[in-house]
């Protein structure tokens, strides 16, 4: 799961599995207390406290958090036992943008996902509904099924090129119908999702805005900056279907905010997990290092996407589908496009 960001304020490329020490720890100046337990819980609760984004979103009241967890810390608190408090503090943010690293230990919230149906299974796709035979440009999985086109893109951690897209749209290009299967997709780059996004519009289009922070204040923003996509290739304009589950993070989330906008897309499956925010990496005195929400991201209209994109119609697969080799989202799409 991670999200990077090109142009906004100077911010860097940042993941959850990846920490650069010229990076975005270094994105604020903070006096570095000594290294023991109640210094570093101290640290770590007043970072998120003067930099974390989302506070007000979620309805959090982070004093009352400290108030919690600080009395479990004193100075003869183990490494294991601060790592455990921190963590728990950490998962009343219920964000799967906020992780923390030790040597030995990483803590990443996945309630997002964790605590809803699946809703997908790889298996099934591949071998009932393509059987067994796809093409691949690149990260991208697909095949023309009768007059209709599938796309799999499993992550946007991996980078798809300008040829990769547009190739599989060009042998796609005389279907009637595509379906775009995001299921399962944490997250990435994206960069990755405005490169897909261009190939499905033809004039400029206003996506979204981010807010940055510009005080320590929970609620000390910039204006909103609007972030444009403009068109790239050839469009495809035909009737589009995109199938998302909880397992849709971070740029996953944006890609389907975007989609979402077009009258020839259809969102179908589950609420999108959400996601909506831009990371920053902080490097803790006693060398774990941690990641957290430090913007907003909003929709066009200005709304916050954190809790995740709603469908135009939501499907489940149930235990006995999925059993059975079914998948009642992927069906419906086809049936839709044809």
């Amino acid at each position: 799961m991670m999200r990077c960001c090109n142009k906004i304020m100077g911010k860097c490329l940042v993941g959850i599995f990846l920490f650069i020490s010229t990076g975005c720890e270094k994105a604020f100046d903070v006096k570095h207390p000594a290294s023991d337990p109640v210094a570093v819980f101290d640290e770590f609760w007043n970072v998120l406290d003067q930099h974390y984004s989302l506070f007000s979103i979620k309805s959090i009241n982070w004093a009352d958090e400290y108030a919690v967890y600080r009395v479990k810390v004193n100075n003869n608190t183990s490494s294991d036992s601060l790592f455990r408090v921190l963590t728990q503090m950490s998962a009343t943010l219920k964000d799967g943008h906020v992780t923390l690293f030790t040597a030995r230990d990483t803590f990443t919230y996945i309630g997002f996902f964790t605590d809803y149906p699946a809703n997908f299974n790889y298996n099934n796709i591949l071998h009932n509904y393509l059987n067994d035979v796809y093409k691949v440009n690149g990260p991208l999985i697909y095949k023309q099924v009768d007059n209709i086109g599938y796309i799999y893109y499993s992550s946007f951690a991996y980078g798809v090129a300008d040829a990769d897209i547009d190739n599989t749209l060009n042998d796609l290009s005389h279907t009637k119908g595509l379906i775009i299967d995001v299921r399962n997709n944490t997250g990435g780059n994206v960069l990755n999702a405005d490169k897909i996004f261009s190939r499905f519009i033809t004039q400029k289009m206003l996506v979204k805005y981010e807010k940055i922070k510009k005080g320590t204040g929970h609620n000390d923003f910039y204006d909103p900056e609007p972030h444009y996509v403009s068109p790239a290739g050839k469009a495809y304009t035909n009737p589009v279907v995109v199938l998302t589950n909880r397992h849709c993070f971070s740029a996953c989330n944006d890609f389907v905010l975007y989609m979402s906008q077009l009258s020839n897309v259809k969102i179908v499956g589950d609420r999108t997990g959400g996601g909506g925010s831009v990371p920053y990496n902080y490097l803790l005195s006693n060398g774990w290092k941690f990641q957290y929400s430090a913007t907003i991201t909003l929709s066009p209209q200005k709304e916050p996407i954190e809790s995740g994109i709603v469908p135009d119609q939501y499907i489940q697969i149930s235990q006995t589908d999925d059993n059975n080799g079914k998948d009642p989202i992927i069906e419906n799409a086809f049936a839709y496009l044809n």
